[in-house]
């Protein structure tokens, strides 16, 4: 018993430096307002769908944006960051002064948005009530098989005007872009699919591109 009380002050100091050191390793952890997933659905899908439009024929021409239409949208700076450089990877140069431009070009988004789809073939969350009480236990979900798409869409369109005479001289219908992101769950496996680039090799730390000779 004696031999037994004389590792007591070392346990307590032990569990006093686990606790302790436990405690100083605890990383902070917040949550931005939409997550990673919905950024990189939405960012997808205006890369995809201002990535389809050709201005080729108007290289070398100064263009003055009117971004008016795009108020709505929450993702208005990306649009328009993605938008002009899509126009110098086609050779038009943007001008901040519509009196110094040659054309105008109109852009108009009409949906930017997420939407999501479930498909469960399984045990659906029950409640069973507890005798005599008002409280209830929950028994949780148990798919077999569960498919949770979200997906991001996207559509916009252009009108390309003379700058004096705003005489139109090319209209881009509608240009359509999606993106989806897919967890799946088959007997209580998880795993995902997606069709966005999303993964950094180890040790890549940023994504450069030199087009401009």
């Amino acid at each position: 018993m004696k031999s037994f009380l004389k590792f007591v002050p070392v346990m307590l100091c032990a569990l006093v430096a686990a606790f302790v050191f436990s405690g100083c390793t605890s990383p902070r952890i917040t949550e931005t307002g939409r997550s990673a997933v919905e950024q990189m659905l939405l960012s997808g899908v205006v890369d995809l769908g201002l990535g389809r439009a050709d201005f080729s024929e108007f290289a070398g021409k100064k263009a003055f944006i009117e971004y008016d239409y795009l108020a709505p949208q929450v993702d208005k700076p990306y649009v328009q960051g993605v938008f002009e450089k899509q126009l110098a990877k086609n050779g038009v140069i943007v001008s901040r002064d519509a009196k110094d431009s040659d054309i105008l070009i109109q852009i108009l988004c009409g949906v930017l948005a997420t939407d999501t789809t479930k498909f469960t073939i399984g045990l659906p969350q029950l409640p069973i009530p507890i005798p005599d009480t008002s409280l209830n236990v929950a028994i949780p979900e148990l798919p077999l098989f569960q498919k949770l798409t979200r997906s991001g869409y996207g559509k916009f369109g252009f009108t390309v005007l003379e700058s004096k005479t705003r005489k139109p001289v090319k209209i881009f219908g509608n240009i359509m872009a999606r993106t989806s992101y897919t967890n799946w769950s088959i007997l209580l496996i998880p795993f995902k699919s997606h069709d966005m680039q999303m993964d950094i090799k180890s040790g890549d730390e940023t994504d450069l591109e030199f087009d401009i000779p």
